[in-house]
């Protein structure tokens, strides 16, 4: 035999032994077992990445909602000092830090949803993680006991080669299907998380961005009004 001929037959045969592994059931139930613990891993990850944004969103509505007490003090102590020009820029930077505190608090409460959901998930794929644990050793104790039956069986009848054939691919139609079954549980699983969706970038027309900014304005001017009469002696 040539060389090149010993390299393919060892080829093939560690090829063949592979095959035969991966279409083992127990190698596959160990494999869909690996495969939900990944998507385990993969959930805890999304979750520690929702928090942190969650984090830091609140940390942006809370320098908002400072620097909106800091422009309510900058406009009194501009109305103190007969500066209205002053007190309107004051309080026109403050309905801007408080629009931002809002669009910020929606933020965080989308983010607070999809925390809560994702912690539900994952109470549930570890719930299902175990169980498919404890059935995956059921159904490897069954193959094992299964597999000695038909070799006696076999050895005792001599069944023929051809529907020891049937039998192998049977046994491998039940260990694709089972894993298919596996992976389906686990996509089902995840279903409930839905899609992050953008919630720091609402979507406002030109309309509803002028609006918003006539009814800041129309608000500047009644708070440097309430302002005034808090500076007014009482008669």
């Amino acid at each position: 035999m040539s060389l090149l001929a010993r390299f393919r037959a060892i080829f093939e045969a560690k090829a063949n032994n592979v095959a035969d592994q991966l279409e083992d059931p127990k190698a596959s139930l160990d494999y869909s077992l690996t495969k939900l613990e990944e998507t385990r891993r993969e959930l805890s990850r999304g979750l520690i990445e929702v928090s942190a944004a969650r984090r830091r969103l609140e940390a942006q509505r809370d320098q908002m909602a400072a620097a909106a007490a800091r422009y309510e003090e900058q406009a009194k102590a501009a109305v103190a000092a007969g500066r209205d020009d002053l007190a309107r820029l004051a309080l026109q930077r403050k309905q801007d830090a408080e629009a931002r505190q809002a669009e910020l608090e929606s933020g965080i409460a989308s983010l607070e949803r999809q925390e809560a959901n994702l912690k539900e998930n994952q109470i549930k794929l570890e719930r299902r993680i175990a169980q498919f644990r404890s059935r995956k050793e059921e159904l490897k104790a069954i193959h094992d006991s299964a597999q000695a039956q038909l070799r006696v069986q076999e050895s005792l009848s001599g069944v023929s080669e051809d529907l020891a054939d049937v039998g192998n691919t049977i046994r491998r139609a039940e260990a694709r299907i089972l894993e298919m079954q596996s992976r389906a549980d686990a996509i089902d699983d995840l279903v409930a998380q839905g899609v992050l969706q953008d919630v720091l970038e609402p979507e406002t027309d030109d309309i509803e961005r002028e609006l918003a900014r006539i009814g800041r304005n129309q608000a500047v001017e009644e708070e440097l009004a309430r302002l005034k009469a808090e500076r007014e002696p009482v008669a």
